[in-house]
């Protein structure tokens, strides 16, 4: 595993920290902001998560296939390049369900 992948990895693990955080906060803090401050850090968030997932070497994606790096890099795609069409309960969805998974599986990986 180079550098690069574990640095990686640990700002994944870190950016998912600040995710937890914002689930913690309340689904009613997240939808009660008028301008949509909490979805939009959550999409930034999201957004961040797959660059370095994208930043990880072919060789330590392959080596971990339980992760679902594919799909993390497609939602980073879609909510970087679908402006208009952010559907924010999945991105929250996506928060509060899918990053403590994620999470484990990089807990999991010896780097």
């Amino acid at each position: 595993m180079t550098e690069r992948d574990v640095a990686a990895l640990r700002e994944i693990v870190r950016l998912c920290g600040i995710g937890a955080d914002l689930v913690n906060r309340g689904h009613d803090w997240y939808v009660g902001d008028p301008d949509n401050v909490p979805g939009l850090a959550a999409e930034s968030l999201v957004i961040k998560i797959g660059e370095n997932v994208a930043r990880l070497s072919s060789a330590t994606t392959s080596e971990h296939p339980d992760v679902p790096w594919y799909l993390i890099k497609r939602m980073r795609d879609r909510l970087a390049h679908h402006y208009e069409g952010t559907d924010y309960e999945a991105v929250w969805d996506t928060l509060a369900s899918d990053l403590p998974v994620i999470v484990r599986y990089i807990e999991s990986i010896e780097y």
